[in-house]
């Protein structure tokens, strides 16, 4: 009888450990409330070259049974049970707050930056100024007003959530650098922090930055868009400056089931209570519209010139704000400027956006300006 139990016990394991890959391809339900967003599916390789296996293991992984119901138990065990991420790159704050690493791509995230650990050589501090001093020539030799603005970190404006409030806020790499680069190289950068923090102590209860997003909601990038004109005001005369009031919006605040750290990384649609605030413009204007991977073009019949904005993806909500003003803002997913693509388009202004968190960036020279005078369509 113990033999015949055995057996069973034995088959019984091996039914439910190789169910998965007999119900290849079938995800199975999602246990939980809520939709999850999970990235496209890795394709199977074409052939048998190096890196194929590779590819192979990524596609059995994504297709293998039952996912969904494995990914559920997985974020049941390690972000319910042990109340911890499940991706290296986020920490949990205080009060449902979650926060991205500041520190590239480190794993285990130790928010070196936010610790006040973080800084650039001097070496690349001299070389970080010699690209901007070299992007402000140009641009001035071209007639082109231009800047460099620095969407800020999570923790940068909501900073006591994740650290201890009373023990003072050390300087970033952001503050060092800034301090010690010379006026001509320091005025080529937008710093969009003290903005947010005005617009932070002002709302109060209305957040700039969703607790379970890693990106700024409607009202955070408004600020930014508001930092961004008032630099470039004081170069150029910015068309219609009264588009730019809050008035213009309708400004809506409702509950949503999460941002892409608690949806997208951690699988976990409403498990942390959050709210989106957003920003509708009375006067509507085109939707954006792709011309390829990179390169998108929003247009405003009642806007006058061109704006190129190179960016990553905080980007994407500043280009709406800035359309409100120019007659096309081309936006390109970009980590470097290109003068190139300046000169492709002659812009009336030129902006080059990046979040705080990836201020290496700044370490590689800008591309393609001696051609960004050349004469183009326009």
């Amino acid at each position: 009888m113990m033999t015949i139990s055995g057996r069973l016990t034995v088959l019984v394991y091996f039914a439910i450990v190789l169910s998965p890959v007999l119900l290849l391809g079938h995800d199975g339900p999602w246990l939980g409330p809520g939709d999850i967003s999970i990235r496209e599916r890795a394709p199977f390789p074409k052939k048998l070259a190096p890196g194929a296996f590779e590819i192979f293991d990524q596609w059995f992984a994504d297709h293998i049974g039952l996912r969904d119901p494995l990914i559920f138990l997985g974020t049941e065990f390690h972000v319910g049970a042990l109340q911890r991420p499940l991706d290296r790159h986020i920490v949990f704050g205080r009060d449902g707050w979650m926060f991205w690493t500041d520190d590239a791509e480190v794993e285990p995230a130790t928010m070196a930056d936010s610790r006040g650990k973080l800084r650039f050589s001097p070496a690349e501090t001299r070389r970080i100024g010699v690209a901007l001093r070299a992007l402000h020539d140009r641009l001035a030799a071209c007639g082109i007003p231009g800047a460099l603005f620095i969407a800020p970190n999570k923790q940068s404006i909501y900073g006591e959530h994740l650290v201890n409030a009373g023990a003072g806020a050390l300087p970033s790499r952001l503050d060092v650098l800034l301090e010690a680069l010379d006026e001509l190289a320091r005025s080529m950068i937008i710093d969009g922090r003290p903005a947010l923090r005005r617009a932070k102590e002002a709302y109060g209860s209305e957040l700039l930055y969703n607790k379970t997003e890693t990106h700024w909601n409607d009202l955070g990038a408004y600020y930014g868009y508001a930092a961004i004109m008032a630099g470039l005001a004081r170069t150029t005369a910015v068309p219609d400056p009264e588009r730019m009031s809050l008035d213009n919006y309708n400004m809506i605040v409702e509950p949503y089931p999460g941002g892409d750290m608690a949806t997208r990384v951690l699988f976990s649609p409403w498990r942390f209570p959050d709210a989106d605030v957003a920003l509708v413009p009375k006067q509507q204007i085109s939707e954006p519209v792709q011309v390829d991977r990179v390169h998108f073009i929003q247009r405003n019949p009642n806007g006058v010139g061109r704006l190129v904005l190179f960016g990553d993806s905080f980007a994407i909500k500043l280009a709406p704000f800035l359309a409100q003003h120019f007659a096309e803002v081309h936006r390109y997913v970009a980590d470097y400027f290109d003068g190139s693509i300046v000169a492709r388009h002659r812009p009336d202004a030129v902006i080059f956006e990046m979040v705080e968190r990836h201020a290496e960036r700044l370490l590689p020279p800008p591309v393609g300006l001696s051609h960004m005078c050349d004469e183009s369509e326009k």
